[in-house]
């Protein structure tokens, strides 16, 4: 069985894709396609370009009613070569597919920007490239954070992801100061909420993860921007240990109180199956207590709600991590009853 809290090792050598039909991605079957795509299958497509892999999973629950509507559309985006996928091997269970972007998807997603697609550099066996990586796993976890968000807002008016920036695209804007595994905010009735993520794998130590709090602090100086530091670690005893060694570290900076940060496991994500549940333990918390997601500005009154000016400002074509490719809205742009599609040929 595959869950956000699946260790690295157990994502193996991926299982060799069974036979099939795919059609070649010439010019003519491009345009065959792009006039048979849906507003959905653009905005899944543009999804795993911004975020290098989704699994089966992670888009039905954001973008169909079902499971098996998910798994027909997908299976006829992988016989156009909009997406490509693979399967991990993990010796227990069976492990969803992972989607990734394939050519006729990039090319049609280029022409859609007025970009040439000669000038994405895009590479097919780049894109795949991921089954290999060692840090698969740390991906489909923190991409498993974003998509419960999402799926827990879909069916509520008043709840929404604002802004989900991928490790790459957070890496072009602050990458000269500090690498935050992802960025996003969080909506809900009249509160808004902006964060930096971390997503510990167990994999490292942990002085790793504590050496990085400087440079979140000279960012916050750099930008005048408090944002909160969300962090999630694989067990309770590396989430204690962690907390630990942040308030000891904090201790000896000149302004703490610019980094407000707040923890979480994903055995309490697998529990509430949403980072927007009472999850999150502010850092300076001596009573223990959980907050959910919305209300950890009460637990920070010096921070202030997402303005114009923050973190989420800067133009979406320059920080995609497929080239110039505009980046999607995190929000799916459709209704989960919405099943049109247009069959092909």
């Amino acid at each position: 069985m595959l869950d956000p809290s699946t260790p690295q090792r157990d994502l193996r050598t991926p299982i060799p894709a069974r036979a099939s039909s795919r059609v070649a991605t010439s010019t003519e079957h491009q345009a065959t396609v792009a006039a048979h795509l849906t507003e959905r299958d653009r905005w899944i497509a543009r999804m795993c370009a911004e975020h290098r892999t989704l699994t089966s999973t992670q888009i039905a629950e954001v973008a169909f009613p079902t499971r098996r509507a998910a798994n027909y559309r997908l299976q006829r985006l992988y016989q156009w070569r909009v997406l490509d996928r693979f399967q991990p091997y993990i010796g227990r269970g069976r492990a969803p597919m992972f989607y990734v972007l394939d050519t006729a998807g990039a090319h049609l997603l280029a022409h859609e920007d007025g970009i040439d697609p000669r000038e994405l550099g895009f590479r097919a066996e780049r894109s795949i490239g991921i089954a290999y990586s060692l840090r698969l796993a740390h991906l489909h976890g923190l991409n498993s954070l974003f998509t419960r968000l999402i799926a827990g807002a879909v069916s509520h008016d008043d709840r929404a992801v604002t802004a989900w920036w991928s490790e790459a695209r957070c890496a072009r804007h602050f990458g000269d100061i500090v690498r935050p595994d992802g960025y996003g905010r969080w909506r809900e009735a009249d509160r808004e909420i902006e964060w930096f993520i971390e997503w510990d794998t167990g994999r490292y130590h942990l002085s790793r993860f504590v050496a990085k709090i400087p440079d979140y602090l000279e960012l916050a100086a750099t930008t005048a921007i408090v944002t909160p530091l969300l962090a999630v670690f694989s067990t309770a005893g590396r989430e204690a240990h962690a907390r630990r060694l942040l308030t000891e570290h904090l201790r000896s900076q000149p302004r703490p109180q610019d980094l407000p940060i707040a923890t979480t496991t994903t055995e309490e994500l697998d529990r509430t199956g949403t980072a927007s549940a009472g999850v999150w333990l502010p850092l300076a918390d001596r009573d223990g207590g959980r907050f959910r997601l919305a209300d950890l500005h009460t637990a920070w009154p010096h921070v202030g709600e997402p303005t114009s000016g923050s973190q989420a400002t800067p133009s979406a074509r320059e920080t995609s991590p497929v080239s110039r490719l505009s980046a999607p809205t995190p929000m799916p742009p459709f209704a989960h009853h919405d099943l049109t599609w247009k069959p092909l040929g």
